[in-house]
């Protein structure tokens, strides 16, 4: 029941990002911008919820005690990539948007990844990609709601908390963008952009 509703949690957010796209100023973007941030809050709490009700199963089947933290199988660590889904149709809708946001052509990949986002709301790599598009535009707040969702979906990847944290730095967020980098370096300590950009934040 739960996963029912993170995907329709999921793709209301999907949709609402496609409208403050086409309503970015006045009451209606406004009215959008908030209902953006409601929906991720509801997301956010929901998949809080589903997580921690997978983790107590685990513990419970293992037989370990429920304050030991479990490693679950869904997890994927910094270095894989979520696959795909087995649907062509879904796979060909982010292999076309990435296409289109290596060649520049922002409107339409932003078209394909929100398909792709809407069509299996649990891949991460849709909303990154659209956090990548929106940071490219210099879209901050838009490119801040989709890179959350990716975090939350693929919290081991460093380079979502990476493009998180240059989100909030070009929304003169600087608290935000400190925590979200120090985030990325927890995962990856090698990498030395993250720690570059961490500097540049703390000296700036």
């Amino acid at each position: 029941m739960l996963s029912q509703i993170i995907f329709f949690v999921a793709v209301a957010l999907v949709i609402i990002l496609l409208a403050r796209r086409l309503y970015s100023g006045g009451a209606i973007g406004q009215t959008l911008n908030r209902s953006a941030q409601a929906v991720m809050a509801a997301l956010n709490r929901l998949w809080a919820r589903t997580i921690a009700q997978i983790r107590q199963r685990e513990r419970v089947r293992s037989g370990r005690p429920t304050g030991v933290p479990v490693s679950l199988g869904g997890e994927h660590q910094f270095w894989q990539e979520e696959p795909m889904s087995d649907k062509p149709e879904l796979s060909s809708h982010f292999e076309e948007g990435d296409r289109l946001l290596k060649e520049k052509k922002y409107s339409e990949a932003e078209q394909f990844f929100l398909k792709a986002a809407a069509n299996n709301p649990k891949d991460a790599r849709a909303y990154a990609k659209l956090g990548l598009l929106y940071l490219q535009q210099k879209s901050f707040s838009d490119a801040i709601e989709s890179l959350k969702v990716a975090v939350k979906l693929d919290k081991y990847n460093p380079s979502r908390h990476y493009n998180l944290a240059l989100a909030y730095m070009g929304n003169k967020d600087e608290q935000k963008a400190i925590a979200s980098v120090r985030e990325a370096i927890t995962i990856d300590p090698v990498t030395p952009k993250y720690r570059t950009l961490l500097e540049q934040l703390l000296n700036g």
